[in-house]
């Protein structure tokens, strides 16, 4: 390759390999951005529950959910459902694929093993027919650290849970966020390793022109300028010849040769590529550290983005394999599903404000609302408006007020008693319904003090 003299040659961005994505994995910026999305759902609970929750449950069914609940929470000696999850997940997101080996025991209380695989060492049939009993996937270690030396290990269909990152029908292989973001993350570090040189080598970003003298001059100021100015400096000294006979012509000057400050750290640069880094990833600037233009309302509104465009879909696609392809397809327990629990975020004063607009349009009824939320409805015999429109139930209140009933008798007993258990509507002895003291005899309050004497 010809390089011009003088000058050094280009370095070529990495190519994205198994190594390389591996590599970057554990780069800082990457690492934020794939635990991000990783470590909300391994933390989530989770539960395997039947399809049709309007159906009644019956003894197969507890056994079913009971033996499945066990063989995720301890897919095999060395894991747990997170540990197994967080390496399946950091496979999708690092190589494009989620893969997890299955196997059956035959046990009836232990039908299942689930273990970890690198999504590296996996290749796909194109050519394959559909037929369960022929080999869709083959484990090769030709690029690991086992060498060449072992043979490819078919796997079928229902042996490897393959949870494809970005599908597309253009490729049987997934396409990883961090692929998707490789050659951003490359020219950060890039940027990166020439700004920390910059910062602890550093070099003098001016040049001074001292006019028109010879060397010696310019030896001489260089002596001077290093002893007495700067100590240890090495800031350049030339001396340009000017204009023949106008001595005016050149002076004593100053060039800068490089940017120096926030310019010389590329600062804008790097926060360029950050925001295609969290692009790639789907996930907020915010959460790689860049919170220079955040606040409380965008940092609310970031959050949930994030929530709904990274780690959701992730959650349901997981979901989906899960249900299909073990629960459906490896164990026959078709009358279930793999869920997680509290993947839905609902912002309760929008919905709270939501519900309020449906009710008093009538559109929507309490127990309508409880219903699409998940909640049980409630009684109408203990709640009597709970299955009313707001119109009727206003028709309803002005029907009580004009008849002037209670029809609550927690209302009409605490109407009875004052906090002190006073009787008779908190009226106390000798005082009448209007709180006027009664004449002592019993007497009337129009001058009579009822001794009968006038």
């Amino acid at each position: 390759m010809f390089v011009r003299p003088g000058t050094k040659a280009k370095t070529a961005l990495p190519k994205p390999t198994p190594r390389n994505l591996r590599q970057f994995s554990y780069t800082s910026i990457a690492r934020r951005a794939i635990n991000v999305i990783k470590d909300p759902i391994a933390m989530a609970d989770w539960a395997i529950v039947p399809i049709d929750d309007k159906a009644p449950m019956n003894s197969e069914l507890r056994r079913q959910i009971k033996v499945d609940t066990y063989c995720f929470d301890h897919p095999n000696r060395d894991d747990s459902f997170r540990s197994l999850l967080e390496k399946a997940i950091e496979e999708d997101l690092v190589v494009g694929a989620g893969t997890i080996e299955m196997q059956v025991s035959g046990d009836r209380e232990r039908p299942l093993w689930m273990y970890p695989v690198d999504a590296s060492t996996i290749k796909i049939y194109p050519a394959w027919s559909g037929d369960p009993n022929e080999a869709r996937y083959a484990q090769s270690f030709q690029n690991g650290v086992f060498g060449s030396t072992i043979a490819d290990i078919p796997l079928r269909n229902d042996e490897l849970l393959y949870i494809e990152s970005n599908p597309s029908a253009a490729t049987p292989f997934g396409k990883s966020p961090l692929e998707i973001s490789f050659n951003d993350i490359a020219r950060f570090l890039a940027t990166a390793d020439s700004v920390g040189q910059i910062a602890s080598n550093l070099r003098p970003s001016i040049l001074i022109d001292i006019g028109d003298v010879g060397p010696d001059e310019v030896e001489r100021m260089r002596a001077y300028w290093t002893n007495d100015v700067e100590g240890q400096g090495t800031t350049p000294l030339m001396g340009f010849p000017g204009n023949p006979g106008d001595p005016k012509s050149r002076g004593i000057g100053v060039h800068r040769l490089y940017p120096d400050g926030d310019s010389a750290m590329f600062l804008k640069y790097q926060e360029f590529l950050i925001r295609l880094i969290a692009n790639g990833f789907n996930i907020s600037p915010m959460n790689l550290a860049l919170e220079r233009d955040v606040n409380r309302n965008t940092s609310e509104t970031m959050t949930d983005n994030d929530w709904k465009n990274a780690v959701l879909p992730l959650a349901k696609r997981i979901e989906a394999y899960f249900t299909r392809e073990v629960l459906h397809r490896k164990l026959g327990h078709t009358s279930l599903k793999f869920q997680f629990l509290g993947m839905h975020r609902v912002d309760e004063q929008a919905d709270a404000e939501t519900f309020e607009r449906h009710y008093k349009s009538n559109a929507k009824t309490p127990n309508e609302w409880r219903v699409s939320r998940g909640l049980p409805p409630l009684d109408p015999k203990k709640h009597p408006f709970a299955d009313m429109l707001w119109a009727d139930t206003q028709i309803a209140i002005a029907a009580a007020k004009g008849a002037a009933v209670v029809d609550d008798k927690a209302i009409e007993k605490a109407g009875n008693e004052d906090p002190k258990g006073n009787r008779n509507g908190g009226t106390e002895k000798g005082k009448d319904e209007l709180g006027t003291r009664r004449p002592r005899g019993g007497g009337s309050d129009n001058g009579d003090d009822g001794s009968g004497d006038e």
